[in-house]
């Protein structure tokens, strides 16, 4: 070998020292042109093997956020959830009406809604892991508290309604930003399919609620529910300091907080925040609809009423892990969420069932026209809803907000639950008026129209920009949105994905 070449394998040479909390080793890397080799002390190697990796697929520390993470999604849609089938029913013999009834489930949107941006733009100053287990002590006190109401009437029994409402909305949106932050740090190569698993308990929370909240309520009355629920939402949050892993939260207090204004200068913020909102709005349109109209039209009692909820819900539970690993696989998420709006859209002119039907249909009384419309729900609600959360985060990397950032996660986590929930007070609210001013068939279908509408909208913006890129060419080397958009309602493969 020459002097040259000797030369320069030595200035190629690194020492590189790692210290961690049990040891202190020195490894040595040498390199060529073709390869590196690193050297490492004997006594050294099982313990860099067994040092944690943040990034290691299916690592003990992912499976245990998971684990966390489903168990208080499970434990939060339960308390959401159990009031459906039979609290519009309890409130109206309290004297309360049933546009109240719809601000009382939009009260617990509304103020999920408010705190969302906060939460998410300073989640590193409040700690992620922290904001998560403290929301869910907040979520499960309320829901005690709701019990207690048992002992009021009237007005007062409306007014508490409203305030343990909004402060149970308050925990409950912390734990929502929290849990979406944590899912984008931790898997951020696989974020749609692991929200996609997580709404399994998600699902089955919804499933779960308002079947057991009709039986707990046959048996015990008014409090029973909330007391059961609530009770193990708070022996949940006792444990999750024990199964959250410390990795989960934040990097650092001082790190910098994300730019909001950055994100919303990008136009495709909006269309993934518009069609998060309608995708709840005309979901939580039935919860405070479809419990009169089913005990009015086909004389169900609350058991039943929580197993109709419970169909819809479980097809939802079902496909949602399918759209989500079809998303993060660069399955046309747009045209996806355009399609499953669609569906979302029709399924209510049969819910209803609409009055527009009955030239097509003898009857439009029938269950089973009910039941087509909850499955079909059920199903393209997934497609519409899985996809926005990584359509949000794309829009984050096109404001050139950082990469891998828990400051940017955060704030994309923030801006999702800020759109859910004020989809989640437009549905029960306005789904209460119209319930009360036109009977349900007409809300039903004016809920279809809404959607349909919303549907266009997006379709005319994807193709305006897809039309814009084609004139205006540029180099697509990303699977980010603006690749997706060249691509949209086409058949062309994404030349990143090749």
């Amino acid at each position: 070998m020459d002097r040259t070449s000797t030369s320069t394998e030595e200035e190629r040479e690194r020492l590189i020292t790692y210290q961690g909390p049990s040891y202190e080793s020195v490894v040595r890397f040498s390199a060529n042109l073709d390869s590196v080799h690193v050297h490492v002390p004997e006594e050294q190697e099982r313990h860099l093997a067994d040092a944690p990796t943040s990034r290691k697929p299916g690592s003990h520390r992912r499976k245990l956020t998971l684990v966390a993470l489903a168990t208080m999604n499970l434990a939060a849609c339960m308390c959401y959830a159990i009031p459906a089938p039979f609290f519009p029913g309890e409130a109206q013999s309290r004297g309360v009406s049933d546009t109240a009834v719809g601000l009382v489930f939009g009260t617990f949107a509304f103020f999920c809604m408010v705190p969302g941006p906060l939460y998410g733009k300073y989640i590193n100053l409040i700690g992620v892991k922290f904001m998560l287990i403290a929301g869910m002590f907040v979520a499960g006190t309320c829901s005690v508290l709701f019990g207690m109401l048992d002992y009021m009437e009237g007005t007062v029994f409306l007014a508490f309604c409203f305030v343990i409402r909004a402060m149970e909305a308050v925990g409950v949106s912390a734990c929502r930003t929290a849990s979406f932050a944590i899912i984008a740090k931790e898997f951020p190569d696989n974020v749609a399919t692991v929200l996609g698993t997580l709404e399994i308990f998600t699902g089955a929370g919804m499933m779960i609620g308002p079947p057991v909240g009709g039986a707990l309520y046959s048996l015990g009355g008014y409090k029973v529910p909330f007391l059961v629920v609530g009770g193990f939402m708070l022996v949940c949050a006792v444990f999750m300091p024990l199964i959250l892993p410390r990795q989960s939260d934040s990097n650092g207090a001082a790190e910098e907080t994300a730019s909001l204004l950055a994100l919303l200068k990008v136009p495709s913020t909006y269309i993934a925040s518009l069609a998060i909102m309608t995708c709840t709005a005309v979901y939580t349109f039935l919860e405070p609809t479809l419990q009169p109209y089913l005990d009015l039209k086909f004389d169900m009692n609350e058991t039943q009423v929580g197993l109709i909820f419970l169909l819809s819900v479980g097809l939802y539970t079902l496909s949602a892990p399918l759209w989500g690993w079809l998303t993060d696989r660069g399955m046309f998420p747009r045209l996806t969420m355009v399609l499953g709006l669609l569906f979302t859209s029709a399924s209510f002119l049969l819910i209803g069932p609409s009055p527009l039907l009955e030239c097509v249909f003898v009857t439009g009384n029938e269950l089973w026209m009910v039941l087509v419309g909850l499955g079909l729900l059920g199903i393209s609600l997934g497609a519409a809803l899985v996809p926005t959360f990584s359509e949000l985060l794309n829009s984050a990397r096109d404001a050139g907000l950082e990469e891998d950032s828990l400051a940017t996660y955060g704030l994309v986590s923030g801006v999702y639950n800020c759109m859910y929930s004020l989809g989640e007070f437009i549905g029960p609210t306005i789904g209460g008026f119209l319930d009360d001013q036109y009977q349900f068939p007409i809300a039903s279908t004016a809920t279809a129209g809404f959607g349909g509408v919303v549907v266009i909208g997006m379709s005319f913006f994807y193709l305006y920009e897809n039309r814009s890129r084609e004139k205006s060419p540029s180099p697509c080397n990303d699977t980010g949105s603006n690749c997706q958009l060249q691509h949209f309602l086409t058949d062309e493969q994404d030349p990143a994905s090749v």
